[in-house]
């Protein structure tokens, strides 16, 4: 990958999709182009794609019959291509000849009355873990809540998300309140992660960081993923990709050159910015931000190696 972007062999590398409850297994190993990212896509460029599993507001049984399904097939669909692998150390992140998979859990409701089963997640091979989607769950106020109704972490939330940082889980933030965005950060457990998301200042939506909340990701040497996702682009969500690269650059001026990445959140939305279809359309970002004016080390940071620099400083390094 990188013909198209002036950018030799650039090493892509994604914070958010959904393809792992979208795609068969079959459509993951060998290819479906009706759908945005497929494994052979991912093996003709990408180094690492973090891969959500969103079960909705799902609880119970039926919402750990349904993740073991999905991981299942997961494996299954690793085991047909050969081309890629799970990753179940961040200090590894991008090194070795595979693709790197992040398993990533999108909204904690099924941990509801059962935290202590964070362990059980991790013990499966997941390593992120999104304590929401849009919704308010056990843990607190997901990205609906807004004003007086936003009351942030409740304790429960807390607790879990003390028990994972000691656990070594990334923690997404990606869908959570403000004020549960604050309350976790005052925590201070880790560097602030939010994997799909865009700049508030350019586009108001509820999903979107405000200056503040990404001076604080960058401060605290965490990362914030911009999103290929219309509504989040431009208040009308008639938008190109001048329009991803304007968050881009937005977040860059804001948070620091080693705070952006892309968090597409392909699969997860029906329509992409006109110019992109799906995950071989990543070399045109990395093309426009260098006539942008990000120099090429910069997009390279950008389009890949500001993820992993993130994962394996995590761990460490």
């Amino acid at each position: 990958m990188g013909s198209s972007s002036g950018i030799s062999r650039l090493r892509v590398a994604d914070a958010h999709c959904d393809s792992a409850t979208v795609l068969s297994p079959y459509e993951l190993a060998f290819g479906c182009g009706q759908r945005h990212i497929d494994l052979p896509r991912l093996a003709d460029g990408a180094v690492l794609q973090f891969m959500a599993f969103f079960l909705g507001r799902q609880q119970g049984d039926a919402a750990w019959r349904s993740l073991r399904q999905h991981w299942r097939e997961l494996l299954f669909a690793v085991a047909l291509s050969g081309r890629v692998e799970v990753l179940h150390d961040p200090g590894q992140a991008g090194l070795g000849n595979k693709v790197q998979l992040v398993a990533a859990l999108e909204g904690a409701d099924l941990l509801d009355g059962a935290p202590e089963r964070l362990d059980e997640l991790y013990m499966m091979g997941f390593r992120s873990l999104g304590v929401f989607w849009n919704n308010d769950n056990a843990f607190g106020c997901g990205a609906a809540a807004e004003g007086a109704a936003d009351r942030g972490l409740s304790a429960e939330g807390r607790r879990l998300l003390r028990r994972a940082a000691g656990s070594g889980w990334v923690i997404d933030l990606a869908h959570a309140s403000r004020r549960s965005f604050w309350q976790a950060a005052e925590l201070g457990l880790q560097p602030l992660f939010v994997s799909h998301s865009c700049c508030d200042a350019l586009c108001r939506h509820r999903r979107n960081l405000t200056d503040e909340q990404l001076a604080a990701i960058g401060q605290s040497g965490g990362l914030a993923g911009i999103a290929l996702v219309p509504d989040f682009l431009r208040d009308d969500g008639e938008c190109s990709i001048a329009d991803v690269v304007r968050h881009i650059l937005h977040a860059v001026e804001v948070a620091g050159i080693d705070t952006v990445a892309i968090g597409s959140d392909f699969d997860g939305v029906d329509a992409l910015p006109q110019g992109i279809a799906g995950h071989q359309s990543l070399p045109l970002v990395a093309r426009e931000l260098l006539r942008a004016g990000l120099r090429e080390d910069e997009v390279r940071k950008v389009m890949g190696e500001n993820l992993l620099a993130f994962l394996r400083r995590r761990n460490g390094e």
